[in-house]
């Protein structure tokens, strides 16, 4: 097998063997799993180790039981039924003996040894589940029960399964493992082998149907012609001998002997010669076979002949006397041994022949199989390799073993040989051994194909190796020529280009170094035997070695360069520090400056803060300046001392400016500090000031308060309030304590620190005089706190002793309530509802009145003092109402006894009525057989008898439910009081009385309805007698239909239909029967059980009609076996008609599927095969340009006038040459075609002489697919059918389909031919298109047609089958029809094999040709690579060669000198021109770089193997790309200057002439609309020569015509518009640096504005002007962010800039956003902003920074929605924004009432506990003295309600309470679901309404938002714009510069419709934009006009769709 040929494992392989968890093991009663050990395995005793388990439970062990010697020991046999020989599978395969019983089933031991390893053993064995599911199941172990497994299977069948068994244990099933019986595997061997031999046999009739039959016959001839010339020879010479003999000539009789014996030699030869013929001709026609086989007979006739004439002319006795002539006697037995023997060898020849053709036939499929082998191929044919070589060695081993097969068979007939006479013998020797000698040399011509795998791996791993080892090495060699051209153009000064080289150089490195690596590492391992592969290894090496060389060259000139670079990068950084250090110096001075204005409104935290911010930078700025210089001291020294010297001076001196700037510093800090602690100290002492003022206010509240609330008195609202206020006045002093601590424990610990800092004395006497202040302070707040408590528990006892009074109050009121409803005993019985109503009143009574006891009793339990006594009272008061309660729940129970005996009464005497009611209903049933009739019908009596019944029933149910219930509520009322039962149960006695009355009369009627339903029912059984003899009379007359006389003259359908009556008829016969029979059993069985006067004459009636029915049966059962009789012989004749039909339908579609077949196989399978891969090319073809169509959008029409070039018809040779570029138009593979393939075409797509674009149209035309089969018609409408079509079939259209059964004409796919068919089928669409050229689905729809023949031939021969097998063993005309049925069966299955055959022969032909068709594809795409790859060259050569002539040029001709030099030398003109010249030569190289990129891309985009092809192409163009790049940069070296040159001398042009046409502009003093609208009447694009005359129109401009024109192109390259006018003619800056904003020219006589903060923008109105007391450059202007006007420096005298010119800034809208009128969002709305559009900033952007917003959490009292309150939209002034006075809350239940007077009002309704309360109208509060209550009037703010409540009760219980946390609105406010004003609103508050606080009100800062105000570029219209900052805000600056997101469409204008497409867009591709964005009208798109560098102005493109997709990212 295979494996290791050592006989050991490799890692690998143990890998895929050994689960890494071993299985648990089923030995083992423990659920861990153990692990297996894997080390050191090798050969099979790996799979041996892979799996350890602990040794098996004894009491599960296997038996000791050995079979008996008796019986036959069981043989398993383990085979692999897959083609690779793995380990896992090796090891188990072999042969296993029966050895005993383990756990009730056998198992066994493994007896086929492994060579090597005979020691190991292999058991198969099962495992029950005594140690769980997991360890069930059948096993492979190195014993049974053992620790190692190796696989398992789940099944627990009794035997060991054949298949499911997984490997190793754990892991997947493996199918390929089979287990079975050594019979089974016998069995399964023969099959197999019958099998091959009959593939074989085919196979070699396949091969030898190749010699035609004429050669046949030819053959045969010759052997007829030799055998006639023996037979006349051996007559000739019988003859003679007898004429020699009849005449007497006797001595010339032994002549004529010793020719017969001549002839004898011949004709053994003849024989010989007739027989090898007759083996060959097996493989032959079968005529020519019966023609040998003849001549045969006729020579061994003859040869029989020939013996007797010779044996009688040996007796002859005139021979024997002639001593001469005379043969020896001795002889004869010779003689005749040599004719038995040389008869002998004639037999033994042919099969020995037979054999050796054999073994040379299998060596020569060898060479025939392993031809693929010897061609070159890449990875796309791999698998067809492999499969050559699968089946190469298949065919070896097949030869091999015919070889072997031979000489065994050879060897056995010479042993025979060795036994024959003589001179048989010798030929025997001879002609075998010449048979030896053929196997020799097959052996020799086969031992070569035996190691076919190992040779074909390794030429295929030399190949790959050296294409990857080359491609690696091309790769490291482009690399390095990239780093030596970069290097060998670089300008040493550049970084740019030094940093690129450096990493083209370690790009290089990286791949060089791998590269030689893997050389190096390939040459130690390669075979040096192949000595090209090793000789191609060395040449590698020595590439990459001179490759190394080059590398280290251009690694040196770069170190080189890196090190001049450094110093000046050095010094500019240290500069650049230390300038930024002095920058924060200079503002630290500035922050000193209001500490010295004395100015006491200052913020001096602010600037405080600000100080330290200040010093802070400064301290880093100066920290950082120092720590850099250090560091690049260190880098200086390891410098030259040349530039390392002056470099470390310089360094040096900036050392000493930051030592001096640190010295400032400390002086700033130290100032600061003192500032810092005075206005500490000041702070704090304001704080504690204020704590006192609030001290003092409580000692004030709190003396109110002495001496109130004693016992026995009242609280009065007044004590409230004054505890309100007490403790009002204590939470503030509270917190200005708290505060004032807090200030001072903070302030100082910042005192300290600050000490700590500044080393000063500090500031503890201050800190210690104000810490006493404060302890005074809560020494004071601690005393009056004591005294507020004191109070208020006073008042907290009153309260709680009033509420348990109040309730007790309510309780006694109701007990009285309830006593006074109770009715006396005695009375009238009181209703329902009453009771019901004084149950309800004493439960809620007893509820309140425990209630309050509960109350007492609690509260007693803790009370002392006067509390303690007034409870008891209470206690006593709750006694006494709790006695009366009891007696009125009494009196009301035995009022609610007296209504329920009532109710049960009245009940009963109910259901008694609805008894005698049914009674009554029974009564009237019965009325209908009191009339007199005696007899009715069955139905009527049975209708009537059913209604009696029913009625019966129901009233029966009715009484003994009335009687159940009367005896159940007697026995209830006996539970009632004695008086109350006893009325109950007399009355209920009497209704029982009366119900058993009821039931006796319904008995007497129920046994009438009983009689008069027997007497119906003996009626019936009389009928239903008399219905079976009906039936049965109707099926005699019915079988009079099928008589013998007429059923061969019956129709299919009629014969069916009489059958289908007569089974009918019969059916129901037999249905009346059996009902009659159960009907007359169960009459008898009810009869049985009557007495025995009635029993009798009923059963006599009985018998009579039992007589009747059985003679029915038998007449039946007679009738029904005539007819069974006659339907078998109809239905035998029928069977054997239908079936031949069948075979008669069949044999005509396979001659149709034969003569379709013959199109395409044809008589050869050479012509055959070219002409499927014709249709396969035109298919491909055609495919191809179908996808192009669909994928292009163009139209048939269109690609022919294009491949016509307009003319209206396509000629052969045109067709040609267009076909064969098809496959590049479409750039589809597929359709690769040359143009003598192209042309083979022409007949297949062509039926003239040319192609016409209708012709073109039908050829592209999608064919359909038949998807049910459907019928053919002749013609649209009627006709016959004309066949059928099947699945799968093509058909080409050629009208356009119906449906609806609507026929449509068609072509075939399979023949040509037109017919109709119906495009739909069951309601379903029967086709569905397909893309199919014309002929290619051919072959498709014939294979499909045959195998729907075929199926149906399968179908037709399993059914004759089915049925012959079926009527068999049927006696009579049934049993007659099964030889006839199989006799046709017999000609089905001839015909079955026959479709077989041809379909094997359709799809052998189709595989063929696409194999072809592959082959070709591959070669001319071969071709087209080498060819596309050469041209690549050719065209990137040329290019780069014509761009680097120009570059040449451009050099030559750049003038010498720095930039400097030629801006002085040389004029604006001349500098254009020489720039003109380098970018035209910069443009051809990056034209020639864009070239050669293209083709590499083109290169990059060639796939599969052909891609090797292109790799010196590729190599080639990388060395293009490379000498381009380096031109560039030479050309770009040397012109750097000259374009460094041009561009200063064009921007200081455009600069000074830029300032001179502003300063001109502003002398205007009108704005840049108004001029530009009056200057150019409206215009909206303005000319060069319009913009030249209005700049000639201003005075004092001071511009050159060329300026003018630089002008124009710097603000109108694509066209000056009004806002390109805007920015030539304004002047914007941005700030740089913190500068200040003066209100005049002169610095030092003007006052600051304000700062210019860094990043504002600053619009230039005047200047700039020279300021020349300061020595400073001015300007006059405005700051855009809020309109501040005045001078800024442009520049300080020191070089620091502060500010930088801008364009004009524009934002867009990125997002939502409004224009309003105002800066307030809450201004009028002026428009919204549309998405895109293009803004001119006015005026911003600004921070508006928000106070402080409070939120109020709570509920709204009129539907208790919950949200917060702005606190400034409760009052019109937020800060006086404080609780309600006139809201009440409910406390207790209370009642609303219409007027103020309780007695004389009534209730509105009920106040909830918890309810708000407004107080109304202006009569205030009102106490009522007669009641000693207050009352109030009130709105109730949950339904508007207005009324009068009861504030406090007469005993002091409050039940409303005024409430300190409503508030009510004054106006409209909304209610916001979270604390944020941006947050949603629940809904809108009204005025007036309450709402009532939750919780501490929340303060807060809203974000901080920036408002700008802009005019729309779009119409003009200006507004204001309010938004929050960051990367979602709706405004972002917007810039002329846009990328594609996704593919979008560039027209010709800015309407969408009107517009031309141009091209289209790509993605991420860049763009300027013109024009825009704009809104187009039509489409309502907002669109932008794009331009590029390359190809200019473009053209206009949607920005975004409606669905909001972003196709260009603006902005």
């Amino acid at each position: 097998g295979g494996g290791n040929t050592r006989g050991e494992y490799s890692v690998t392989e143990r890998s895929t063997m050994i689960s890494p968890a071993a299985r648990p093991s089923p030995g083992l009663r423990s659920a861990a799993p153990s692990r297996g050990s894997t080390a050191n395995l090798r050969g099979t005793q790996a799979l041996g180790a892979a799996q350890k388990r602990p040794v098996p439970v004894p009491a599960g062990g296997p038996t000791s039981k050995v079979p008996k010697k008796a019986e036959a020991v069981e043989t398993i046999v383990v085979h692999n039924t897959g083609n690779k020989d793995e380990i896992g599978i090796r090891t188990l395969v072999g042969e296993y003996a029966e050895r005993g019983i383990n756990h009730g089933k056998k198992y066994y031991e493994k007896t086929t040894r492994i060579p090597g390893h005979e020691e190991m053993t292999a058991f198969l064995y099962y495992w029950d589940q005594r140690d769980g599911p997991e360890f069930n199941g059948w096993w492979f172990g190195d014993r049974v029960g053992g620790q190692q497994v190796w696989s398992r299977n789940k099944s627990l069948s009794a035997k060991p399964p054949k298949a499911g068994w997984t490997i190793p244990w754990d892991g997947p099933v493996r199918n390929e493992l089979s287990v079975m019986t050594k019979e089974e595997k016998l069995a399964q061997d023969k099959r197999q082998t019958a099998e091959r031999m009959e593939a074989r046999r085919r196979e070699e009739d396949s091969k030898h149907a190749e010699v035609t039959e004429a050669q046949w016959e030819e053959r045969v001839a010759k052997a007829t012609e030799r055998c006639a010339e023996v037979e006349l020879d051996v007559t000739e010479a019988m003859e003679g001998y007898q004429e020699r003999e009849e005449a007497g000539l006797h001595d010339e009789l032994a002549e004529a002997r010793g020719k017969m014996q001549e002839q004898q030699k011949k004709l053994m030869d003849a024989l010989k010669f007739v027989a090898a013929e007759a083996i060959a001709a097996q493989k032959g026609p079968a005529l020519c076979k019966a023609d040998l086989q003849d001549l045969s007979k006729r020579l061994r006739a003859v040869q029989a002949k020939l013996k007797e004439a010779l044996k009688s002319a040996t007796a002859h006795p005139m021979v024997k006397a002639e001593p001469a002539d005379e043969t020896p006697a001795e002889d004869e037995p010779h003689n005749e041994m040599e004719a038995l023997h040389s008869l002998q060898l004639e037999e033994m020849l042919p099969p020995v022949l037979e054999k050796v053709e054999t073994a040379e036939d299998e060596v020569e499929k060898v060479s025939i199989a392993a031809a693929p082998l010897q061609v070159e191929s890449g990875d796309d044919l791999r698998h067809v390799m492999l499969q050559a070589i699968k089946e190469t060695e298949k065919a070896v081993r097949t030869a091999q073993a015919s070889i072997g097969e031979a000489r065994r068979f050879i060897s056995g007939k010479l042993s025979q040989a060795a036994k024959f006479a003589p001179h048989a013998k010798k030929t025997a020797l001879e002609e075998f051994t010449t048979l030896q000698e053929k196997l020799t040399e097959a052996q020799n011509k086969l031992n070569p194909f035996k190691t076919v795998r190992q040779d074909y791996e390794k030429r295929s791993q030399a190949k790959k190796l050296i294409e990857e080892l080359h491609g690696k090495l091309a790769g490291a060699e482009i690399e390095v020529e990239k780093a030596t051209m970069m290097t060998a153009s670089m300008g040493v000064e550049q970084a740019d280009s030094l940093k690129e080289t450096e990493q083209t150089l370690g790009a290089a490195q990286s791949a060089l170094a791998q590269t030689n690596r893997l050389i190096d590492s390939k040459l130690r391992t390669v075979d040096k035997s192949s000595e090209a592969v090793y000789e191609q290894l060395k040449d590698f090496k020595e590439r990459g070695k001179l490759a190394q060389e080059k590398l280290d060259e251009v690694r040196k000139a770069v170190k080189e360069a890196q090190v001049r670079i450094a110093a000046d990068t050095l010094m500019k950084e240290v500069s650049e520090k230390v300038a930024g250090a002095e920058d924060e110096l200079q503002r630290m001075a500035e922050a000193e400056l209001p500490f010295l204005r004395s100015d006491k409104d200052q913020n001096m935290e602010h600037l405080l803060a600000d100080a330290d911010k200040v010093s802070v930078k400064v301290h880093a700025a100066l920290a950082d300046a120092q720590t850099f210089v250090a560091k690049k001291l260190v880098e200086v020294a390891r410098f030259s001392e040349g530039p390392g010297q002056a470099v470390k001076e310089e360094v040096d001196m900036l050392q000493k400016r930051l030592e001096e700037g640190r010295e400032r510093l400390q002086q700033f800090r130290a100032s600061t500090a003192e500032r810092k602690r005075a206005h500490l100290l000041e702070e704090v002492d304001m704080k504690v000031a204020s704590a006192e003022d609030e001290v003092k206010k409580m000692t004030e509240s709190t003396k109110a308060l002495e001496g109130s609330a004693k016992a026995g008195e009242t609280i009065s609202d007044g004590l409230r309030e004054a505890v309100a206020q007490a403790n009002h006045a204590e939470r503030a002093a509270q917190a200005g304590v708290v505060v004032a601590k807090k200030l001072l424990v903070q302030k100082t610990a910042d005192l300290k620190k600050l000490a700590v800092a500044t080393a000063s004395a500090g500031s503890g006497g201050e800190l210690g005089r104000l810490q006493t202040r404060v302890n005074a302070m809560q020494e004071d707040i601690k005393k009056m706190r004591c005294i507020i408590k004191d109070t208020e528990e006073r008042i907290r006892v009153k309260e709680v002793l009033g509420e348990v009074a109040d309730r007790l109050d309510m309780a006694e009121n109701e007990v009285e309530k309830v006593a006074a409803a109770a009715v006396p005993t005695g009375l009238e019985q009181p209703s329902a509802e009453a009771v019901e109503r004084l149950e309800k009143a004493n439960a809620s009574a007893q509820s309140k009145l425990g209630a309050t006891a509960k109350l007492v009793d609690v509260k007693l339990k803790s009370a002392q003092g006067f509390t303690q006594a007034e409870l008891q009272g209470m206690r006593t008061r709750i006694t006494q109402a709790e006695r009366k309660l009891r007696k009125v729940v009494e009196a009301a129970t035995e009022q609610k006894e007296r209504l329920k005996a009532s109710e049960l009464v009245a009940q009963a005497t109910e259901k008694a009525d609805k008894s005698d009611a049914a009674l009554k209903k029974a009564g009237d049933a019965e009325l209908p057989f009191l009339k007199g009739v005696e007899v009715m019908t069955v139905a009527e009596s049975g209708k009537y008898i059913a209604a009696c019944e029913a009625a019966a029933t129901a009233a029966q149910k009715l009484v003994s439910e009335a009687r159940a219930f009367t005896l159940q509520k007697l026995a209830e009322a006996k539970e009632f009081g004695s008086a109350v039962a006893d009325a109950c149960s007399k009355d209920l006695l009497a209704i029982q009385k009366r119900l058993d009355g009821t039931a006796g009369k319904l008995t007497e009627l129920k046994k009438d309805t009983t009689d008069r339903k027997r007497k119906a029912q003996l009626q019936a059984s009389s009928e239903k007698i008399q219905a079976v003899e009906d039936a049965v009379k109707n099926l005699a007359e019915t079988m009079t239909k099928l008589a013998d006389s007429n059923m061969d003259q019956l129709a299919e359908q009629e014969a069916t239909s009489i059958c289908e009556t007569i089974a009918q008829a019969e059916t129901k016969a037999q249905t009346a029967v059996s009902g009659a029979k159960k009907f007359l059993a169960l009459r008898v069985q009810e009869t049985k059980a009557l007495a025995e006067a009635q029993r009798t004459p009923i059963m006599a009636d009985l018998s009579k009609l039992q007589s009747r029915l059985t003679a029915s049966t038998v007449e039946l059962a007679r009738l029904s076996s005539q007819a069974t009789e006659r339907e078998h012989r109809y239905v035998a004749g029928r069977l054997v008609q239908v079936t031949s039909k069948s075979l008669e339908d069949i044999t005509a579609q396979a001659a149709v599927a034969a003569k379709v077949s013959v199109s395409l196989l044809g008589s050869g399978d050479a012509g055959t095969s070219q002409a499927l891969v014709d249709r396969l090319r035109l298919a491909a073809v055609v495919s191809a340009l179908q996808a192009h169509i669909k994928e292009s959008e163009v139209s048939a029409q269109e690609i022919f006038k294009e491949a016509t070039g307009g003319k209206p018809k396509l000629g052969k040779e045109a067709f040609k040459e267009w076909f064969a570029r098809v496959c590049d138009m479409t750039g589809n593979e597929e359709a690769i075609l040359t143009e003598e393939q192209a042309l083979r075409l022409w007949p297949l797509a062509v039926t003239g002489s040319s192609l016409s674009v209708s012709d073109f149209e039908d050829l592209l035309k999608e064919s359909s697919m038949c998807t049910q089969a459907v019928a053919l018609w002749d013609s649209a409408e009627g006709s016959e059918q004309s066949g059928g079509l099947e699945v799968g079939e093509m058909v080409k259209f050629l009208g356009e389909g119906g449906g609806g059964g609507k026929r449509v004409e068609c072509v075939l796919a399979r023949n040509g031919s037109r017919v109709w068919v119906e495009t739909e089928a069951n309601g379903k669409a029967a086709f569905k298109p397909m893309v199919a050229a014309a002929g290619a689905g051919q072959i498709e729809s014939v294979e499909a047609f045959v195998k729907a023949v075929l199926a149906r031939c399968s179908e037709a021969a399993s059914a004759a089958e089915k049925k012959a097998k079926q009527v068999a063993n049927n006696k009579g005309p049934l049993g007659e029809a099964a030889p006839k049925l199989q006799a046709i069966k017999g000609k089905l299955s001839k015909e079955q094999a026959d479709l077989d055959s041809l379909l094997k022969r359709l799809d052998a032909a189709k595989s063929a040709a696409e194999q072809d068709r592959k082959a070709e594809v591959k070669v001319v795409r071969e071709q087209k690579c080498k060819a596309f790859g050469e041209e690549s060259v050719r065209q990137g050569t040329e290019a780069v060669e014509a761009a680097e002539a120009k570059a040449s040029k451009v050099i030559e001709n750049s003038k010498a000198g720095s930039a400097e030099l030629l801006a002085k030398e040389l004029g604006l003109l001349e500098l254009e021109e020489l720039k003109k010249a380098a970018d035209e030569a910069l443009e051809s190289l990056a034209g020639a770089k864009a070239l050669v990129a293209k083709l590499m891309e083109a290169h990059e985009a060639q796939k599969g193997p052909s891609r090797n092809l292109l790799l010196e192409a590729r190599v080639e163009l990388t060395k293009l790309q490379s000498r381009a790049n380096g031109a560039e940069r030479k050309c770009r070296s040397a012109t750097e200057a000259l374009r460094t040159a041009h561009t200063q001398v064009v921007k200081t042009a455009t600069m000074r002439a830029k300032n001179n046409l502003r300063m001109a502009f502003r002398k205007l003093g009108k704005s840049a609309d108004d001029v530009f609208d009056q200057t150019f009447s409206g215009k909206a694009e303005v000319s060069r020569p319009d913009f030249q005359k209005f700049v000639n129109s201003l005075s004092d401009h001071g511009l050159s015509e060329e300026q003018v024109t630089l002008l124009f192109d710097e603000f109108g390259r694509y066209g000056l518009r009004k806002l390109g006018f805007q920015k030539a003619v304004q002047e914007y800056c941005t700030c740089t640096r913190e500068v200040a904003i003066t209100d005049g020219f002169t610095i030092s006589s003007s006052s600051t504005v304000r700062k210019l903060e860094k990043g504002e923008y600053f619009e230039v109105l005047e200047g700039p002007l020279e300021e020349t007391e300061a020595n400073l450059r001015r300007v006059r202007g405005c700051a855009l962010r809020d309109g501040a006007q005045g001078w800024v420096t442009i520049k300080g005298n020191q070089g620091t800039p502060f500010l930088k010119p801008r364009e004009k800034p524009l934002v867009f809208a990125a997002g939502a956003a409004d224009m309003t009128a105002a800066p307030d969002v809450s201004s009028p709305l002026i428009r919204r902003l549309q998405l895109d559009e293009v803004l001119e900033l006015l005026e911003g952007p600004r921070e508006e920074v928000f106070q402080p917003q409070v939120f109020l959490p709570g509920s709204a009292s009129k539907d208790a929605a919950k949200g917060f309150l702005l606190m400034s939209d409760i009052s019109s002034a937020s800060s006086s924004a404080t609780p309600s006075n006139n809201i009440y809350v409910c406390r207790s239940t209370i009642a609303m009432t219409h007027e103020f007077d309780i007695s004389q009002t009534k209730v509105m309704r009920k106040v909830a506990v918890g309810e708000t309360l407004e107080v109304i109208g202006s009569e205030g509060e009102k106490k009522d003295d007669s009641i000693a209550v207050v009352r109030l009037k009130f709105r109730a703010a949950k339904d508007g309600k207005e009324g009068w409540v009861t504030v406090s009760g007469n005993k002091g219980t409050v039940y409303l309470e005024a409430s300190s946390s409503h508030y009510v609105l004054e106006k409209a406010a909304p209610l916001r679901a979270s604390a944020a004003a941006d947050s949603e609103i629940i809904r809108q508050m009204e005025p007036g309404e309450a709402f009532q606080a939750e919780g501490e009100a929340q303060e807060v800062t809203p974000p901080t938002r920036l408002v700008m105000k802009s005019r729309s570029i779009e119409d003009g219209k200006v507004g204001w714009t309010n938004f929050v900052a960051g990367p979602d805000a709706p405004l972002k600056p917007w810039m002329p510069k846009c990328s594609c997101q996704a593919p979008v469409d560039i027209t010709s204008s800015l309407a969408i419709e009107e517009g031309k497409v141009k091209r289209q867009a790509r993605v991420a591709e860049p763009f300027e934009v013109v024009e825009g964005p704009v809104l187009d009208a039509v489409s309502g798109f907002r669109r932008v006009r794009l331009a590029s560098v390359s190809e200019g102005v473009l053209g206009w493109a949607t920005v975004r769709d409606a669905e909001g997709q972003v196709f260009l990212k603006v902005g």
